[in-house]
């Protein structure tokens, strides 16, 4: 069976090929640390798990749920976002669960643009953009060229002169870990207001934050009920990626767009999951998140100390980021090549390549391994 012309013009997946080869080697007995995948070696807070056990007790919970999510979640979604953020959600209009913020993404424009639009991505940028959400759905990426020196933001000049009529924003950033201010998100929304482009705003990595900063919601924005929709995920804070569990809150017509897609194809994320997902919205208090989570914030924290001070006496580029669980290290040579030869020392990096051209030169740490790891994999690693 041949595939069709739209799967062909993909590259591999990157993270499917990083797989492979962490199979193989392992295939091969080497004894891997891997800061490739982030997916968080944390284990889920005992009080998710019990209300997850919980739910699977309910009756009734074992049926369908709706593609818009049970109005219990919706409404802890509601009640957590104006906690958080202070910025009120209608539950029943605003806001869509999701089965896990990624299908979200890739689903969204299919609600409102037709084969052949322009949707811009970021470059470097996480992979569904400009190709699950962009070219798998028959639109054309139109790439914005982030740099170091902006701090990998889309500046004015490039929004106003790329021709575009959606585009995906995400800070926290994966895989730079660049964060973005108020007023900074503030003016792409205006500049997008003024050329009728619908924003997604992918906010999955809100709550994993360092030295103070508070990442915001695009939704604080004055101006960005008219053109915006917001991407959450429980996978990263709560260290539930299994789970497949997240959502999507903004414009009553983006979300109602987003239901109507959801509904041609998915029956609803289970409903025992969405009460487990309810119990760790609630367990945030002033808006702040519980003492579990605080924890696990400062464990990544430390790791990423450990690894940032280990890398910049070999001599490495890099900076310590402000949000997520990735460090941007900036190399000499291919990012391919360097990845390999540390895989050859047992150490598994991304290579910056996967996130797209303006990567070449950059491989990505996930700090999903232990400090233990971190100090072996540091004595592996050749100096600059």
């Amino acid at each position: 069976m041949k595939h069709s012309d739209l799967l062909n013009s993909l590259p591999p997946y990157p993270f499917a090929k990083l797989e492979s080869l962490i199979s193989q080697k392992r295939q091969e007995g080497v004894d891997l640390i891997s800061f490739g995948i982030g997916d968080p070696d944390l284990k889920t807070p005992n009080f998710i798990n019990d209300a997850l056990i919980e739910g699977l007790s309910i009756p009734g919970n074992h049926n369908y749920s709706s593609s818009a999510g049970e109005k219990s979640f919706r409404d802890s979604i509601s009640i957590w976002f104006e906690k958080r953020f202070n910025v009120s959600i209608d539950p029943d209009e605003e806001i869509c669960a999701l089965i896990g913020s990624k299908e979200g993404l890739a689903h969204i424009f299919r609600a409102f643009f037709n084969s052949g639009d322009t949707i811009a991505v970021p470059n470097p940028g996480y992979p569904l953009y400009e190709h699950g959400g962009t070219i798998l759905n028959d639109f054309k990426p139109a790439i914005i060229n982030l740099s170091a020196e902006s701090n990998y933001i889309p500046q004015s000049n490039q929004l106003q002169e790329t021709n575009f009529s959606g585009i995906y924003l995400n800070y926290p950033n994966n895989p730079t870990g660049a964060i973005i201010q108020l007023s900074e998100l503030n003016n792409i929304v205006n500049i997008c207001n003024d050329k009728k482009s619908i924003i997604v705003y992918d906010n999955a990595y809100s709550e994993i934050t360092y030295g103070g900063y508070s990442a915001p919601s695009i939704l604080q924005c004055e101006n960005a009920r008219q053109n915006s929709i917001e991407f959450h995920s429980l996978s990263k804070t709560f260290n539930m990626t299994g789970y497949r569990i997240g959502f999507a809150v903004g414009n009553k017509s983006l979300i109602d767009g987003l239901k109507k897609i959801k509904n041609q194809i998915d029956s609803g994320s289970p409903k025992f999951i969405q009460h487990a997902a309810t119990t760790a919205l609630e367990s945030y208090s002033n808006g702040k998140p519980p003492k579990e989570i605080l924890d696990n914030i400062e464990t990544y924290e430390n790791r990423m100390s450990l690894l940032y001070n280990g890398l910049l006496k070999l001599g490495y580029d890099v900076k310590m980021p402000s949000g997520t669980f990735y460090l941007w290290m900036k190399i000499d040579e291919s990012c391919e090549s360097f990845a390999m030869n540390l895989l050859d020392q047992g150490i598994v990096v991304t290579p910056g390549s996967g996130f797209g051209n303006e990567g070449d030169n950059y491989v990505r740490f996930s700090l999903t391994v232990s400090e233990s790891d971190i100090s072996k994999a540091l004595e592996k690693i050749p100096p600059r």
